[in-house]
Order: C-alpha cells, then sequence, then structure tokens
C-alpha cells in the first residue's frame, strides 16, 4: 500500500496537472510551428515566383523577336536605298524591270516585317503587363508570408515563455516529492497518466467506470492512502 499525506498527495496531483499543461502547451507549439496558413503562403509564393520567371521569360523571346525583326527591317530598307540609287543610274530596260521586281519585293517584305513588328509590340504589352501582375501577386504573397511568419515567432516566443514556466513549477513540485514517491510517479507517468481523481465514479485518468464495489473500497481507506484505478492503475486522490 502506498501511504502519502496530504501535502504530498496535493503535490503529486499538481505534478500531474503541470505534466498535463506541459504535453498540451508542446501540443499547442508544435502546431504554431506547422502552421497550414504558412505552408499554403509558402507554396502559393514559389508557383507565383515561376509563374514571374515564366512571364519574364517570355517577355524577354518577345523582345529578341522585336530586334531580330528591327535588324531585317533596317537591311531590307537599306537594300531598298541601294536598289532605287542604282535603278536612278541604269538605263537598259531589261535591268531596270529587275531592280524595279526586286524593289517590290523587298516592299513586299518590308511590309510583313512591319505587320509582325506590329503584333509582337502588342504582345511584348500584354507581357509586361503580365509580369506586372505577377510582381504584385509575388510582393503581396511575400508580404503576407513575412506577417504570418512574424506572429508565428511572438506566438512562439510567448508559448516558449509558457512553457519554461511550467517546466519549472513542475520541476518544483516534483522535488517536493518524497523520493519513493518520486519513483513510483515515473513508473505510472512512463505507461500513461500517473495520478487520477475520482470524476462520481470514474477515473479521471482513463474515464473509465469504477465498478461500486471497488469505488466503495477505495472511498473506505484511510485518507493517507493511495489507492490506484482497477483500470488504468493511477494513483487515485480523493
Amino acid at each position: 500500500m502506498i501511504i502519502a499525506g496530504s501535502k504530498q498527495q496535493e503535490l503529486l496531483l499538481e505534478t500531474s496537472k503541470l505534466d498535463l499543461a506541459i504535453a498540451r502547451t508542446e501540443t499547442a507549439l508544435a502546431e504554431i510551428e506547422k502552421s497550414e496558413r504558412i505552408e499554403a503562403l509558402r507554396r502559393s509564393l514559389l508557383a507565383a515566383s515561376q509563374d514571374l520567371l515564366d512571364s519574364h521569360a517570355k517577355r524577354e523571346n518577345i523582345q529578341l523577336e522585336i530586334k531580330k525583326i528591327s535588324t531585317d527591317l533596317e537591311m531590307v530598307e537599306a537594300r531598298i536605298v541601294h536598289d532605287d540609287v542604282r535603278a536612278n543610274n541604269v538605263t537598259n530596260e531589261r535591268e531596270q524591270k529587275a531592280i524595279s521586281q526586286e524593289i517590290a519585293s523587298l516592299q513586299s517584305r518590308k511590309s510583313n516585317l512591319e505587320d509582325a513588328e506590329l503584333e509582337l509590340l502588342e504582345a511584348l504589352d500584354v507581357a509586361t503587363e503580365a509580369v506586372e501582375e505577377s510582381t504584385a501577386v509575388r510582393v503581396r504573397l511575400n508580404l503576407e508570408l513575412e506577417t504570418e511568419l512574424a506572429k508565428q515567432h511572438g506566438e512562439a516566443l510567448t508559448m516558449n515563455a509558457s512553457l519554461s514556466e511550467i517546466k519549472a513549477k513542475r520541476g518544483e513540485a516534483f522535488k517536493a516529492l518524497e523520493p519513493e514517491l518520486q519513483a513510483i510517479y515515473d513508473r505510472k507517468a512512463s505507461r500513461g497518466t500517473a495520478v487520477a481523481q475520482t470524476l462520481g465514479r470514474d477515473c479521471s485518468a482513463c474515464r473509465l467506470s469504477i465498478n461500486a464495489v471497488q469505488f466503495e473500497a477505495i472511498m473506505a481507506e484511510p485518507a493517507d492512502h493511495l489507492p490506484t484505478c482497477p483500470n488504468c492503475d493511477a494513483l487515485i486522490i480523493r
């Protein structure tokens, strides 16, 4: 039979309650550290960053195409000027006709290039808008993430401070227990809840009902005796 005075029983109950508070606080702290909101924002930010890279790449490709067409236009225009000069210096009708056909072909080529350039300039405007939109989305998500991380950090600091305080109180309560009770408590705590109270005929540790005969026997024991729950073996503080 385990014997413990009222003060020691109070310390056992306090230690158990503090252990429960520690477990709950550590669970809450773990939930804060694995915030689903933060993980969702990180995934969204990653996707937004990829969208921004894709938008930049698309705009750069269009700019390269415009540069290429601009170069081709310069060459065609230079060739037209060159052929115009040749046409003014040629008297042979056959050669004059060939130059005229070449100029016409160059003019058609120039027109096609100008149309293509116009289409690309319009596409560049759209691509630039896409870059700006992607940039704005990324900035917004980054700000939201920073806000959530700051909030998480603050909550974690508060929770850790509370946890340290609870652990300190638990250490004081456990240290005040008699060595034999410390050993008994540790042994029972390793298997589950070490200390319980009665809730009617239910055990607060396992939440199971104690049959009437056993319950009456438990309640009839001397005040300094520490009976155990017949279901979970937790110490019963009456």
